[in-house]
């Protein structure tokens, strides 16, 4: 521990003494992330379409997408590019880190230098080795260090779903994150330092050096990453709680303050979030170098070139961003004061408690205060419709039948199993006259097998009309054609089709989207609100997912949790206080 205690104070000490020069480069950096990495990106990807002719990429078309060699060709130019900017971006705070420990002077071209010259290896088998490392790494630095370009990076919710609905895909995602994220991540950690740092040393040395080295030393170094990560989260709680205190009181004494008040409060914690971000992502630079290369004394350096430096120029641009952002955070909050009006939407009706598209879970998702109900529902081999979305009886029932090949009345005398609860299957009919029971609409997704007679469109349309639930349900489903067809054979119907990946603008003849959360930005949320075209985003499970697309105000919000969903929405009501919504507002920034 007084290693450790010697490394965080060396660390502190390095980066005040060199203040300006860490804030040049993080200044640098994220001009050069947002006015240049992130066009390219949308400008290759726009490029992209255009050769290819395809308007945009889809679950049913992304493959026929990426094997295009124009497409792979771009592909690996975005990859490439990734990797240097993480390349440049870590490997500069490192070699400051390296010659700031050593007491040893430098000037950033002579950095710059040293860095171009292992481009080289970028353009080499090698890379490979990088790009394994950045992907083992990646948990890590998105977790840690929220503004790099890793913050994205992630694995769509629709694959770890899909993954975690069973006892055996828990079992092995369980092993894979422990034993190759976690084990081989970390020990591993070193490469990038190593490779930086020392000039002669490829990328597979440095990969190899990292894996010994890490063997004898990986306790110490996740005990101080552990450190750096709680001193960071305590200390941005205490200037949360600090900040907003003077909020908490105008609010109450003098609510006609209370506007300008939060926006101020919120663009204060957002530069000063940056601010520890930023020194988070410094922190474990040198801790890294520490570790590695044992630089325990803390180096000798002149500060009277620092000295002279003014903070004029820099309070001055502090100050027009905070005025920049305060104006801006007003204009947001007095918009949010008006409640959004997004459909809260059951995702197989209420699973916690019930089986998924069963009546008691369409009870308990009505109970929850759901606006609609999603069930899935796929043909039988006698024309009928039941209400269940696997193609097999395998995960829920335990056997193995194929519902294309079965009767209603067969399978609705079986009895399925999730998380401990039992049920029944049931028919569509049984589930409308439930939900009609409860004055509750449902969204029906038609999951199609192959299998379904011709007239299936007619048949569901007939049912709809049936029940007199044709201008108030709504139907979706991932063949978009079927979709379209539904469309035309009837006008009146609220229409959608499910996309599990999109990229592009959409410009479908249908009523509404439902996308997967991964996939939405906020150019498309304005492409659809002025077709206009209503946006259901799936799957939201997590606080952070539904608060943020609840306030982008979204038409219609999929989750396992509507009752979690409704309270968050509730909270965006004109009753509450600007203080919440500046909380709510930087948890979903950060």
């Amino acid at each position: 521990m007084h290693k450790a205690g010697q490394v965080m104070r060396q660390a502190v000490h390095n980066i005040y003494v060199y203040r300006f020069d860490y804030v040049q480069v993080f200044a640098l950096i994220r001009i050069f992330q947002f006015l240049l990495m992130i066009p390219v990106t949308s400008i290759v990807l726009k490029l992209m379409l255009r050769v290819t002719g395809f308007t945009h990429i889809t679950e049913q078309n992304w493959q026929s997408f990426v094997t295009h060699p124009f497409v792979m060709i771009m592909i690996c130019l975005l990859i490439l590019l990734f990797l240097l900017f993480v390349y440049y971006e870590m490997g500069f705070l490192f070699l400051m880190a390296f010659h700031q420990q050593r007491g040893i002077r430098y000037r950033f071209l002579p950095l710059w230098q040293q860095l171009n010259r292992k481009v080289v290896y970028f353009f080499s088998v090698q890379v490979l080795f990088l790009i394994v490392y950045l992907a083992l790494l990646m948990p890590l630095a998105s977790f840690m260090l929220p503004l790099t370009l890793t913050q994205s990076v992630s694995l769509p919710h629709f694959l770890t779903e899909e993954i975690m609905s069973s006892r055996a895909g828990r079992l092995a995602y369980a092993a894979v994150v422990a034993s190759i994220v976690v084990m081989i991540g970390i020990r591993s950690i070193l490469t990038l330092p190593i490779f930086t740092i020392q000039p002669n040393i490829s990328i597979l040395r440095s990969f190899k050096q990292s894996w010994r080295f890490s063997k004898r030393g990986l306790f110490e170094l996740v005990v101080l990453l552990a450190m750096l990560l709680t001193g960071h989260l305590l200390m941005m709680l205490g200037i949360t709680v600090i900040t907003t205190f003077p909020l908490y009181l105008i609010e109450r004494l003098m609510p006609s303050a209370a506007l300008v008040t939060a926006g101020l409060t919120l663009a204060f914690l957002e530069m000063v979030f940056v601010v520890l971000f930023s020194l988070l992502q410094a922190m474990f630079s040198q801790v890294m170098v520490a570790i590695t290369y044992n630089t325990l004394v803390m180096g000798k350096v002149s500060a009277t070139t620092h000295r002279k430096r003014r903070y004029k120029p820099l309070l001055l641009i502090s100050g027009i961003v905070f005025l920049v952002l305060s104006m801006m955070n007003i204009n947001s909050l007095e918009k949010s004061i008006y409640a959004p009006d997004t459909k809260i939407i059951a995702h197989r009706g209420y699973v916690a408690g019930n089986v998924e598209n069963t009546i008691s879970g369409l009870v308990s998702a009505a109970n929850a205060g759901a606006d609609l109900i999603e069930i899935d529902i796929q043909q039988t081999v006698d024309g009928e419709f039941v209400v269940f979305h696997d193609r097999t009886l395998r995960r829920l029932a335990g056997k193995n039948g194929v519902i294309a090949n079965m009767t209603l009345s067969e399978l609705k005398t079986l009895t399925i199993h999730q998380n401990g609860f039992s049920d029944k299957i049931a028919s569509l009919d049984d589930c409308i006259e439930i939900a009609k029971a409860l004055n509750v609409a449902l969204l029906i997704e038609l999951k199609v097998h192959g299998q379904e007679t011709e007239d299936v469109l007619p048949k569901l349309v007939e049912k709809l009309r049936k029940y007199k639930v044709l201008d108030s349900y709504y139907v979706q489903s991932a063949d978009g054609q079927k979709m379209t067809q539904l469309k035309k054979l009837v006008p009146n119907l609220r229409v959608g089709i499910v996309y599990a990946l999109n990229i592009g603008p959409m410009e479908e003849n249908v009523d509404f989207i439902a996308l997967e959360e991964s996939w939405v930005t906020e150019q498309l949320i304005a492409e659809l609100k002025q077709h206009p075209t209503d946006l259901f985003v799936w799957t939201l499970n997590d606080d952070r997912s539904l608060q943020t697309f609840i306030e982008k105000n979204v038409s219609g919000v999929i989750t396992d949790h509507p009752d979690v969903a409704r309270e968050l929405r509730t909270q965006q009501s004109e009753h509450q206080y600007f203080l919440q919504r500046v909380l709510n507002r930087l948890r979903f920034i950060f």
